[in-house]
């Protein structure tokens, strides 16, 4: 985030109003001295459409009705005698001190006005709240100003007082329409289409940062705290190095992220280990149908934000490699994920079990068979849902006598018989807190409670 000083926005103010340097920064100070005399008499500023800002007492209440127009003819009249120049020139450089500022909070950056105040534009995160009849309601993501009184300012204002930040409605509803988040794009180089992509987002209003590099792209989103959404292309060398870092990271986990595939690739089946993107698009592709994707990739995650810490997918072949890699990899989620070390050694243990049969009997150890596994963190609990490609089979033998306190003895029942034991799912049953398997038996879903009661 750039943040604006008083330096900084007189050089933009040179530049806006078309006055030398030192021109703007006389102005300039003569604007903030006139802002700071008219709060410190108890006055407000009504700044033409972007906020008001008023000394209001702790009700909330003004402490005067006097407010100062900007720009005016009495705020033109003073700031002229110090620029040594006509009211109306005043009044124009007031509208542009007013745009200008406007114009640095709509890109992001903060305004930080030395005695007076700071303020920018913050992402307020999706949240769950509960209303008076019990009822659970989602509220999104959503940009609001953040608005913060100088030490100096308190001080003058005297105790009891603070300022009061009322945005013009103009300036809310183009708070509203902005994007929540920017776009990563982790391109191959010299590839042409990527200009038409950032022409057609920049058009839709997104800020869009394109690069090649898998490492300089982990930098840019690290330092930005997850605040974008990626658009990764499997061309690049490295591609999945980065999709599995921010994925199975847990404060990168949520960032939005959809990948790019060649028109060869099967959404449904893995020739290799992957983490997956949150959408996939398969070239030849309509650049809308990106952006499209793009927009409903935000409304998603301003939802799931409220709901979820951390969701990872992965696909892989059924091979024992690539299943002990997914053993590796759920074992490095589980211990970011705040589970004691009993529990992670217990979910690791019954996702191994999970991971084991759907190898070996549900897909048969044929390579050509997926395993998809989805990864979900809440601040609750961990669930963990394997599907593979096979028949299934009746589950409801093991899971109801196992429930029940006879799992060992249903699985002994069930080797008299020359069938398939249930040893492995009385494992499972004893390592997590719930177990349930979808109607056909193909999947198996595994929940784990962080803190279980005492």
């Amino acid at each position: 985030m750039n943040v604006i000083s008083d330096d900084r926005l007189a050089e933009k103010l040179a530049a806006a109003a078309g006055v030398d340097a030192q021109k703007a920064k006389t102005g300039l100070q003569a604007a903030l001295e006139l802002m700071k005399s008219r709060i410190n008499l108890g006055a407000g500023l009504k700044f033409r459409s972007f906020a008001d800002i008023s000394p209001v007492d702790s009700d909330g209440n003004p402490k005067s009705a006097k407010v100062l127009a900007l720009p005016s003819q009495e705020a033109a009249s003073e700031i002229a005698k110090k620029m040594k120049c006509s009211e109306s020139e005043a009044g124009k450089f007031i509208e542009n001190i007013i745009k200008v500022i406007r114009d640095s909070m709509l890109k992001g950056d903060k305004l930080d006005l030395d005695g007076l105040f700071s303020l920018n534009v913050v992402e307020e995160k999706a949240k769950s709240l509960t209303d008076a009849s019990g009822k659970e309601q989602i509220v999104h993501a959503r940009r609001v100003i953040s608005f913060t009184t100088s030490q100096k300012m308190k001080s003058g204002l005297g105790n009891g007082l603070s300022l009061k930040f009322v945005p013009d409605p103009a300036l809310k509803a183009q708070i509203k329409s902005l994007k929540t988040m920017s776009i990563l794009m982790l391109v191959p180089e010299k590839d042409p289409f990527v200009r038409t992509l950032e022409y057609h987002f920049a058009r839709a209003g997104w800020d869009v940062n394109s690069l090649i590099s898998t490492k300089e792209a982990l930098e840019k989103v690290e330092a930005a705290g997850g605040a974008f959404l990626s658009i990764v292309d499997s061309k690049v060398a490295d591609s999945q190095a980065f999709m599995e870092k921010l994925k199975c990271t847990l404060a990168t986990g949520l960032v939005p992220m959809i990948s790019v595939h060649g028109a060869s690739a099967d959404p449904k089946k893995a020739a290799e280990f992957r983490v997956c993107a949150d959408q996939m698009v398969i070239e030849p592709f309509e650049v809308k149908q990106l952006l499209d994707k793009a927009d409903n990739e935000l409304a998603r995650i301003s939802e799931e934000e409220a709901l979820f810490r951390q969701e990872v997918r992965i696909q892989f072949p059924t091979s024992e490699e690539d299943v002990n890699r997914a053993n590796r990899l759920a074992a490095r989620l589980f211990e970011q994920s705040g589970l004691n070390d009993e529990g992670q050694v217990a979910l690791s243990a019954a996702f191994r079990e999970s991971v084991g049969n759907a190898a070996q009997h549900g897909n048969r150890h044929r390579r050509d068979k997926t395993i998809e596994v989805l990864y979900l963190l809440d601040a609750e609990k961990i669930t963990i849902n394997v599907t593979d490609m096979g028949q299934g089979f009746d589950h409801k033998f093991y899971t109801q006598r196992g429930s029940g306190g006879d799992a060992l003895g249903a699985a002994r029942e069930r080797h008299r018989q020359g069938k398939l034991g249930g040893l492995g799912i009385m494992l499972m049953l004893k390592c997590t807190d719930r177990l349930e398997y979808n109607d056909i038996g193909n999947s198996v879903t595994l929940i784990k409670r962080l803190n279980p009661p005492a």
